[in-house]
């Protein structure tokens, strides 16, 4: 946790939107996976923005100290024209990291891409791609959909170890609940590392209650052994004072499964666009009345500058985080890193009250 966290936290505070911290892309809606949590793959209303239009907006002012760019789908690699995307990003956003998640299922189709994307871009910084993985051969094909799918993934891992910092990405649903600790073996296995990918809800996902399960009892354990195993505690002074990923992680898993809610910076420090040029403060919600604005009709300057005083109120007071889904890491994480004395005030009460990071208060 640096200095630019608490500056991040000041300009939030004082209402200024002048630098967007992070931007999410989804780059296309076309997906060529079948998950059993997704119906994304079930629509076919993906008109995505061109390289130009892209050109064209992320040439915004509002991207010049931009620290992250997340392009997701669907399925990325799809886009026969994703290495030129990137480029463009990368020449008009220069400070952000490129973080890219795939279902793998194109193994030499994504070798090539990220071997041109490293050719083209050679002081690109590619903090993450993940891989999707839910479990053994059975469980990921199950969940995932496609025959054969856990073979093309390993491929894929094989063929882009060497080109890009990659691990895995699991997304718990009812089917593989239980084979998190399995994957995660699996990663170090293979030199790397498993997260967790969120399953939201929203009408793009075809998510029902039982696929929630961050709120069943003992998931607790399995968030904090995930944190343990992955971050490490590095004891009370160094987690005070540099606010690792081990705090701003077990915060966020104890804030889930608590439904407590957190600090947001959809809307001010973090935005969404979508493949069809629909603006929204983020990925969770994405509902008609939270468009923005859509680049197609007008420039992303003045859409960013005229967004709805409500729809602010709205992310501030936290009433579109609960009961209505599970935002995930994907804007919330960057939040709360984002919220330095948030952070610290739940440290010190945990250590004081000598409570375990992640426990269930109520149930």
């Amino acid at each position: 946790m640096g200095i630019n966290q608490y500056q991040r936290w000041i300009r939030h505070k004082t209402n200024n939107r002048n630098f967007i911290n992070g931007l999410r892309f989804t780059t296309t809606w076309r997906c060529n996976s079948r998950c059993t949590t997704c119906s994304i793959w079930k629509m076919d209303d993906s008109n995505d923005l061109t390289v130009s239009e892209i050109d064209k907006f992320s040439k915004s002012k509002y991207f010049s100290k931009t620290s992250y760019i997340t392009l997701s789908g669907g399925e990325p690699t799809l886009r026969n024209d994703l290495p030129e995307l990137v480029t463009v990003l990368h020449k008009n956003i220069p400070s952000a990291g490129l973080n890219l998640t795939t279902n793998g299922i194109n193994p030499e189709r994504t070798e090539r891409m990220f071997r041109e994307i490293r050719k083209n871009n050679p002081d690109l910084r590619i903090d993450l791609v993940g891989l999707s993985l839910n479990g053994p051969k059975d469980i990921h094909d199950k969940t995932r959909g496609i025959p054969k799918n856990y073979e093309k993934v390993l491929e894929t891992y094989d063929r882009i170890k060497n080109l890009v910092p990659v691990a895995f990405s699991f997304t718990f649903c009812k089917d593989n609940v239980d084979y998190f600790d399995w994957v995660q073996d699996f990663a170090e296995k293979k030199g790397t590392y498993a997260y967790i990918c969120w399953t939201v809800m929203n009408q793009r996902f075809q998510v029902s209650d039982e696929d929630l399960l961050f709120w069943k009892p003992g998931m607790e354990k399995v968030l904090l052994r995930h944190v343990d195993r992955v971050y490490k505690n590095k004891g009370f002074l160094y987690n005070l004072a540099f606010l690792p990923a081990y705090i701003s992680s077990s915060y966020l898993y104890d804030s889930i499964v608590n439904q407590r809610l957190m600090p947001c910076q959809a809307g001010s420090q973090i935005v969404h666009v979508a493949p069809e040029g629909d603006i929204y403060p983020c990925n969770f919600k994405l509902t008609p009345d939270r468009i923005l604005g859509n680049i197609r009709e007008d420039n992303f300057d003045n859409i960013w500058e005229n967004i709805s005083s409500e729809i602010l109120s709205e992310i501030d007071s936290k009433t579109c985080m609960y009961p209505n889904g599970l935002c995930g890491d994907s804007d919330i994480l960057p939040s709360i890193k984002g919220n330095p004395p948030e952070l610290i005030k739940w440290y010190l009460a945990k250590y004081f009250k000598r409570e375990e990071l992640i426990q269930v208060k109520d149930r």
